[in-house]
């Protein structure tokens, strides 16, 4: 009796977990599940707690300007989010905000730590939302604001259809669209997909979404497209709202969505698959067989024009700093006779008024006008 028992037991215990990893193949990369009574680690000793309305902010001290920065933008977002998802939702968070990947993972959840590749992981169940101020491959700099917007739409949208079940192609599509993400190597995977003939089904996004490096991107890129068309037919909102309370009464996404739509999800697909090549395949038509290479010169002329606004923001920070050390330079000049200064201060002692500013007068020479220069951060200047 006692050996059934066990076997029972452990029958029962391998389908649950059968059960958990299925339903957690479905959930997106950046959405976890974790037992409601599992507590958070403390925040380290430099970290400050601050309640916001419904919203705990955890967050590094040394980041307390780019946290009110994120507190802004949630005041401003989660409104217009709720807004797009049907109205009034619970808006009760936890927003915990690391440094870098490292330090997101000591503040998520005990046996569920946000995926190596993420800037961001939402807990639905939870309430909880991850943030890293950094990338994890690269410790640079990120846009937290698109984050933390992608991450509020899942928190929203799982609340917003009472936790039942959807569509991970829906959920990511939602994030991006509500996070305003554009990008174009999303669009330039799409195209290719596109004119290639290798479009992934809607089926195979709904039952098995990819986890390759190659069918993920393209996965994400119809995704967000596929919402993005639904969101632009004629009364596109309503009808996301419509299907989002329907899933939240009880029905199943896909039977939601074909009510809503009056049109099977085939019939749906088809029609957006003819807007892609309305889209995309008219290239060729415009170009000729070269389109592949006129599209690389198109990203190319992109990438350069990219490169420049960076260089000029670059160059338009220098003339600023120029520009400075010039006032500097004049009303020191103004203070001091109006250039008649016979002796600059020492590099190896600088003035107390001018901190690294030199001015050094010229010795007259033919032809030269005997106007003083200024020397900053390694460059001369002449003053006029």
């Amino acid at each position: 009796m006692t050996v059934r028992s066990s076997l029972v037991g452990c029958l029962v215990g391998l389908t649950s977990l059968l059960v958990t990893v299925a339903s957690a193949q479905d959930q997106p990369g950046d959405v976890a599940v974790v037992a409601p009574d599992i507590a958070l680690p403390d925040a380290p000793d430099d970290y400050r707690s601050e309640q916001i309305g419904a919203v705990r902010w955890d967050y590094p001290r040394q980041a307390q300007s780019l946290a009110h920065e994120l507190q802004q933008a949630h005041g401003e977002e989660w409104p217009r989010i709720a807004s797009e998802l049907g109205g009034t939702i619970d808006d009760t968070l936890v927003i915990r905000i690391g440094r870098n990947h490292r330090e997101m993972t000591a503040l998520a959840p005990p046996r569920a730590p946000p995926p190596a590749y993420a800037s961001g992981v939402a807990y639905p169940h939870r309430g909880l939302i991850l943030l890293s101020l950094t990338a994890p491959s690269t410790n640079e700099s990120i846009d937290a604001r698109a984050v933390l917007v992608h991450e509020l739409s899942h928190v929203a949208l799982h609340r917003a259809v009472g936790g039942n079940p959807i569509p991970r192609w829906f959920t990511e599509g939602m994030a991006i669209h509500q996070a305003r993400e554009k990008s174009f190597e999303r669009v330039q995977t799409l195209w290719g997909a596109t004119v290639g003939g290798r479009l992934l089904t809607i089926d195979q996004l709904e039952h098995r979404f990819p986890s390759g490096a190659t069918r993920v991107d393209l996965a994400y890129a119809q995704s967000a497209d596929f919402v993005d068309w639904l969101m632009g037919r004629p009364q596109g909102q309503e009808k996301l709202r419509d299907v989002i309370g329907r899933v939240r009464e009880g029905q199943s996404f896909r039977t939601a969505l074909e009510r809503t739509y009056s049109a099977s999800m085939t019939r749906l697909e088809i029609d957006w698959h003819d807007s892609l090549s309305e889209r995309f395949q008219a290239l060729p038509l415009l170009f000729g067989s070269g389109t592949l290479w006129v599209f690389a010169a198109f990203l190319i002329v992109i990438a350069y024009v990219r490169r420049r606004r960076k260089d000029r923001e670059k160059f338009d920070e220098w003339a600023e700093e120029e520009r400075a050390s010039m006032a500097a330079a004049h009303s020191l000049l103004a203070s001091r006779g109006a250039g008649h200064t016979t002796a600059g201060p020492s590099p190896t002692e600088p003035d107390d008024d001018l901190d690294v500013l030199y001015v050094v007068p010229p010795e007259p020479r033919a032809g030269d006008s005997g106007i003083p220069t200024v020397e900053h951060e390694g460059r001369s200047h002449t003053l006029h």
